[in-house]
């Protein structure tokens, strides 16, 4: 039977080799844990320090490009993050724009106006509140409507003008465009209606009361040079106003210069006392 003291030198020694194996276990496991915490701190201090120089290179890139006076880049300029994959940085000029009248590029490759999102299937919705932004009306076609109808009627207008006035030179070799208040119309009409006998007797429109008399008026300046009334027409041609008649008169010269304009549209014309 072993003695007491020597059950007690054996269990103390027990205990220091359980000990023993104990620390040196729990060392192991330590230094291991340690050695991965400061790799992974390592690691995740790189990866912050190649960002960051990445993004200032980003920076620098874009401050010399608008120090340059280049204008803003085509372009967004591409930084690389730990993943690989490539990350659109935003232009400094789009970051914080605050102009409604400009586009900014959305998600999806799509164009935003003043701060409307524009997704798939023609719909827009508000970047900020998310929800459907009211549609604009497009006013184009009512334009194109419009000036289409405008020309229509100018048109109209034009062709309408056009065929009063050839009806009008149809009703005599002769034709006085007059307005009934101006004292040369009143001339050129006392002369060639009262003075002379001409068969057929000269046409007489009055252009202030006809409907379509301003736009006669403008059609005579353009076919003749002359707008100003009395603006006397044989077969087509002007021949003056109410001094250039009253000058043939005068001079005797205006039968004649009728019958050579004429010829034989004009059956008889001759002065009123030799009836």
């Amino acid at each position: 039977m072993p003695s007491t003291r020597r059950v007690k030198v054996l269990a103390i020694a027990l205990a220091i080799a359980v000990c023993t194996i104990l620390y040196l276990s729990s060392d192991s496991s330590s230094q291991d844990f340690y050695s991965r915490t400061v790799a992974a701190l390592d690691r995740k201090a790189t990866s912050d320090e190649e960002v960051a120089h990445k993004l200032q290179a980003v920076k620098d890139a874009a401050k010399s490009q608008e120090q340059d006076g280049r204008g803003s880049p085509q372009k967004p300029i591409i930084a690389v993050a730990d993943d690989k994959k490539p990350v659109d940085v935003p232009i400094p000029s789009e970051i914080g724009s605050t102009d409604r009248g400009a586009a900014a590029t959305v998600d999806g490759g799509e164009r935003s106006v003043a701060g409307r999102k524009t997704i798939k299937g023609g719909e827009t919705k508000d970047v900020h509140s998310g929800k459907e932004a009211p549609k604009y009306p497009d006013t184009s076609k009512e334009k194109e409507d419009g000036d289409e109808k405008k020309e229509k009627v100018e048109t109209e207008e034009d062709h309408a003008i056009e065929t009063e006035l050839n009806t009008i030179l149809k009703k005599s070799p002769i034709i006085i465009f007059s307005k009934s208040y101006c004292p040369y119309s009143a001339k050129a009409k006392r002369i060639l209606l009262e003075k002379y006998t001409i068969v057929p007797a000269p046409y007489v429109v009055e252009l202030d009361g006809h409907p379509l008399g301003q736009g006669l008026q403008s059609a005579l300046e353009k076919s003749t040079g002359r707008r100003t009334v009395p603006n006397i027409l044989v077969v087509g041609r002007s021949i003056g106003g109410g001094d250039d008649i009253e000058a043939l008169d005068e001079s005797g010269g205006l039968i004649e210069k009728l019958k050579d304009m004429a010829q034989k549209r004009i059956v008889e014309a001759k002065l009123s006392e030799e009836k």
